[in-house]
């Protein structure tokens, strides 16, 4: 399944087209780039150079770290407080890859990378992880970072354990069709926060990269289909996170014998990442609608209730059919759990729904027309929302709520209005084969004493 998959290739950097022998050779770590005019490093056991060879790899005599896996590992300046060094590159060097396959939009994916500070006399929290939908490159100058927000980073804690790694992870929903995974400082210099044991100019700050993860967390299939007395296991785990079920089970793996909609959520650092699936059991599955009446003109589809191929007694092979005429429908489905027959007896009508509000009456108390009344002439159930009536001005002078009874006898606080024309304004539901339909209608009476 899609939740054992890390979408980073050479996530470790430890597949190498040859071995480094001088600094900024990220391209050696193919396909990881630079996406500034910046060099990234890339060091490795197997180099024979000073300072390129892990453990002792880095800016410094001092440097050391081992890898966290295989061989060896990216190294990045994050911090620069110099603008005055010829031909500057930025504040950051990032580097950057292209995933093995484009983010599903509405997708969740767990994120993460690992980091070391190169010690020199100071320290910094500032790194992160951008992603694009395209292959984002700039050329910076001196403070600069990537115009990019990170999807994950570090905040503004400090990091000051050169002995362990550090993890930068969390979660995200994706917008869709993201492609690159971009590393690095994206603060500019005056943003950064830094600390020093003693400061010294330049001073720039360089972390080790390891072990870049992007995962997608999409243990569940959409739809799954029971046949008769069937159960199916599955399996939501990823990584070391701890889970919730719709059903209340706290199991990463849970054994689903019958319909119903099942969400599984996986806490996982600070953020919880989550999948539904839709389960049908042939052993309860609910027929086509049976003796409906529909209104002629207005659309009808009848929608299969399993998954399948599908064959309706028209010959179309869609999963739903417009109704177009009085009948008896038939569908076949045939699936893995075998052949299902419906039938669904329909009957066209010539029906409406309409209302109808007098466009004048006289509130005089003589016992003929005193009041504004709805009359409906609707075949449907159906149910006032709203009705109010305005004078000219726009002020209101009636009004009723959710299905109480209109009968307006022309007063406003107790006090007849004025004869003249008032605007009614008229919203209601109507409910016709389980559906809902609002309606909305408007228009002029006159009162008339």
């Amino acid at each position: 399944m899609l939740c054992a998959q890390n979408l980073v290739p050479n996530a470790g950097f430890d597949e190498l087209s040859d071995c480094p022998n001088n600094t900024g050779q990220i391209v050696l770590a193919k396909p990881w780039v630079s996406g500034t005019t910046a060099t990234p490093n890339i060091y490795n056991e197997c180099s024979t150079e000073v300072l390129m060879a892990v453990p002792n790899a880095g800016r410094y005599l001092f440097s050391f770290q081992e890898p966290r896996s295989g061989d060896g590992y990216a190294h990045i300046g994050v911090y620069n407080n110099n603008n005055f060094i010829s031909g500057s590159t930025g504040n950051s060097e990032y580097i950057e890859v292209e995933l093995l396959q484009p983010m599903q939009k509405g997708g969740d994916y767990y994120l993460e990378f690992y980091v070391n500070p190169d010690f020199s006399n100071g320290y910094t929290g500032a790194i992160g992880m951008a992603l694009s939908d395209t292959f984002y490159f700039e050329t910076l100058t001196a403070f600069e970072s990537l115009s990019l927000n990170p999807i994950i980073d570090n905040g503004n804690q400090i990091i000051k354990d050169t002995l362990n790694w550090t993890r930068i992870s969390g979660c995200y929903t994706a917008i869709g069709g993201e492609r690159f995974a971009i590393i690095g400082n994206f603060k500019d210099t005056e943003g950064t926060t830094v600390e020093y044991e003693s400061f010294t100019t330049p001073f720039v700050n360089f972390f080790y990269i390891e072990d870049v993860l992007i995962r997608p967390y999409d243990p569940l299939p959409d739809t799954l289909l029971l046949c008769d007395g069937m159960s199916e296991e599955f399996n939501a785990e990823i990584l070391e996170a701890s889970y919730l079920w719709s059903t209340g089970e706290t199991d990463p793996i849970i054994t689903v014998t019958k319909s119903g909609n099942y969400i599984v959520e996986a806490f996982l650092q600070s953020c919880v990442l989550r999948d539904t699936m839709l389960v049908i059991s042939t052993n309860e599955i609910a027929d086509l609608p049976t003796d409906t009446i529909v209104c002629g003109g207005e659309p009808f589809n009848l929608i299969s209730p399993l998954p399948g191929d599908f064959l309706w007694s028209d010959g179309s092979q869609q999963n739903d059919l417009t109704v177009l005429g009085t009948g008896i429908y038939l569908l076949t489905v045939t699936n893995e759990c075998g052949d299902f027959v419906f039938t669904s007896n329909v009957e066209v009508e010539d029906c409406a729904c309409n209302a109808y509000i007098p466009n004048a009456f006289s509130p005089n108390d003589d016992g003929v027309n005193d009041f504004l009344e709805i009359f409906f002439d609707c075949d449907y159930e159906y149910q006032i929302s709203v009705f109010e009536v305005f004078d000219r001005w726009g002020n209101q002078v009636y009004s009723i709520l959710d299905g109480s009874s209109v009968m307006w006898d022309g007063k406003f606080r107790k006090q007849s209005v004025q004869n003249g024309a008032y605007i009614w304004v008229l919203e209601y539901d109507v409910v016709q084969n389980e559906k809902i339909e609002t309606r909305n209608e408007k228009g002029i009476v006159t009162i008339l004493r």
